[in-house]
């Protein structure tokens, strides 16, 4: 939601102007955009230094908003904004992602529903998930505890599987992961936002686990980077898309472009 007095006003301005160019505003080009005196966006710009919402590169240069702004801008706008995207061309993707340094990975099975589970000959036990299927070894045990997981999503199975050390179950799972991702691009932003082997949580639908929300800074991400998990239809597909690159990057752009390119 826009800010309506003097010092939301000029903390919005900073953040629109550099998600738009990246380039540091000064007092001259803020009394330009809000015709506000420069005499009293001096003042303010001291307060929203004062505050830890904006910054300065080099004492001579304009000011950028800080990380915790940009933190606090993207909660805001998520709450007011989130909603499914239609990807419906993957050279489009592949370009904003090489576009706008992002790392996205688009996978399936947020529809996966455990229908049913048999017993064959009580040697094995299936899985029904509809469209997919998975085989483990019976026990009486393993029986009884599927029985109550029915009616749940695979997400949360794998969830409740890894707590309960049921790794039979864990690795089946894992194993059907990599036949439901469609799509994935730029890994090397991947890497470049952790720069050591945490990178590959980002490279496979298991990072579903990483997200507590739909919206995810640190720890999940170092300082200054970030993550979307956003539903939504791949090429006719249901799945789950993940954003993820800088804080600074204009997210509202990206999602206004794949809604326009839809």
């Amino acid at each position: 939601m826009r800010n309506h007095d003097k010092k939301g006003l000029i903390l919005d301005s900073i953040i629109e102007t550099y998600l738009l160019d990246n380039v540091p505003i000064g007092s001259s080009e803020l009394n330009l955009n809000l015709c506000i005196p420069a005499s009293t966006i001096r003042v303010y710009l001291k307060r929203l230094s004062d505050e830890g919402l904006i910054t300065q590169l080099h004492i001579s240069s304009g000011r950028i908003p800080t990380v915790l702004t940009m933190q606090n801008y993207w909660q805001n706008f998520w709450k007011e904004k989130q909603s499914e995207i239609n990807i419906t061309n993957e050279v489009f993707l592949k370009e904003l992602s090489k576009e706008f340094e992002i790392y996205c990975l688009v996978y399936g099975g947020r529809n996966l529903i455990l229908k049913e589970i048999f017993n064959l000959n009580t040697k094995f036990i299936v899985l029904d998930f509809e469209e997919e299927e998975l085989v483990i070894k019976y026990t009486k045990e393993a029986w009884e505890f599927l029985k109550t997981l029915i009616g749940f999503d695979l997400f949360s199975i794998e969830n409740i599987a890894l707590k309960v050390s049921f790794m039979e179950l864990v690795e089946k799972i894992t194993c059907l992961r990599q036949n439901l991702i469609y799509y994935r691009s730029n890994e090397e932003r991947a890497y470049q936002i952790y720069q050591n082997d945490e990178f590959v949580k980002l490279l496979d639908c298991g990072v579903h686990h990483y997200f507590k929300d739909s919206l995810e800074f640190e720890p999940l991400f170092k300082e200054g980077f970030m993550g979307l998990k956003v539903d939504g239809q791949f090429l006719g597909e249901d799945v789950n898309i993940i954003l993820a690159g800088s804080v600074y990057t204009d997210y509202k752009k990206i999602l206004k472009q794949i809604k326009e390119a839809a």
